[in-house]
């Protein structure tokens, strides 16, 4: 049984189906959002063959799509039944691509699983309760030295100078991100770069590499940056989106953008 957050979350992209597709597709700020994923996803796939991969929040199976042809296995998972079905039928010539319905913070896999865990798309954003416990999950399903990769949102983005009430609950809370971004009734917790560090070190989890993505672009109103037909401020958004894919892993640019696309590698803990 889902609590209701999770729930929330479920139903939402439940509805959007394979609607979401088209959004990522076609609206400036999720199409600078995939740059980034897709120069991320081909460094990964450089070195050695992956092993095992987990893809949590697969969505409807596009990273996934994109490791299988690298991988041994793949395993999706995801809280949304409509987007797992869309995963299987995008991954269906890859038969050790495999998907089901599965709580972040409750992985039904054993101890040290996977050599690699992705997990692109705000999926522990959505965790607003109980994100610690999804990281904890990453980091024991994890095999050591296994790299993990993931997204969340940053609490300070040029963006939030739209939002008066976000950027007052900003300023409110210190030291931490504020959960009371919005976005399709789904809340949203933000994070700073030390609390992240922070939660990912008390799991024996070391960042290597940081980066961001809507940096610049994030100085465009989101009525455009969420416009699925083009305007000229729309257009604007993707060049800028271009510009911050050169400055995604730059410091101090980084720490600007609407997110964080943070590597991790599973370190061995230190004797007592």
């Amino acid at each position: 049984m889902l609590d209701e957050p999770a729930t929330v979350v479920a139903d939402v992209y439940n509805h959007l189906g394979a609607g979401f597709d088209a959004l990522v597709e076609k609206t400036p700020f999720l199409i600078n959002c995939t740059l980034l994923y897709n120069r991320c996803l081909e460094e990964f796939t450089k070195g050695a063959p992956l092993l095992s991969v987990l893809d949590i929040g697969c969505g409807s199976g596009v990273q996934s799509a994109y490791l299988a042809p690298y991988a041994k296995e793949v395993i999706g998972v995801d809280l949304s039944e409509r987007l797992i079905e869309i995963a299987k039928e995008r991954c269906k010539a890859y038969p050790h691509a495999q998907f089901q319905i599965a709580d972040a913070c409750k992985l039904p896999f054993p101890d040290q699983s996977f050599d690699f865990i992705i997990s692109y798309g705000d999926v522990l954003s959505h965790i607003v309760e109980g994100y610690q416990e999804a990281v904890s999950e990453m980091a024991r399903v994890a095999k050591q030295d296994a790299l993990i990769t993931f997204e969340v949102d940053t609490k300070w983005n040029f963006g939030i100078f739209y939002h008066l009430q976000e950027l007052i609950d900003a300023i409110s809370v210190r030291g931490i991100g504020h959960a009371t971004r919005v976005w399709e009734e789904m809340r949203f917790k933000t994070f700073t770069y030390r609390e992240i560090k922070s939660l990912l070190e008390k799991n024996q989890l070391e960042i290597i590499a940081c980066r961001g993505h809507n940096m610049l672009a994030s100085l465009i109103p989101d009525r455009f940056l969420l416009e699925k037909t083009r305007t000229l401020i729309g257009k604007l958004a993707l060049l800028l989106g271009r510009i911050d894919l050169l400055l995604s892993g730059i410091y101090p640019f980084n720490r600007f953008g609407f997110n964080f696309v943070i590597t991790a590698r599973r370190t061995t803990p230190t004797p007592p």
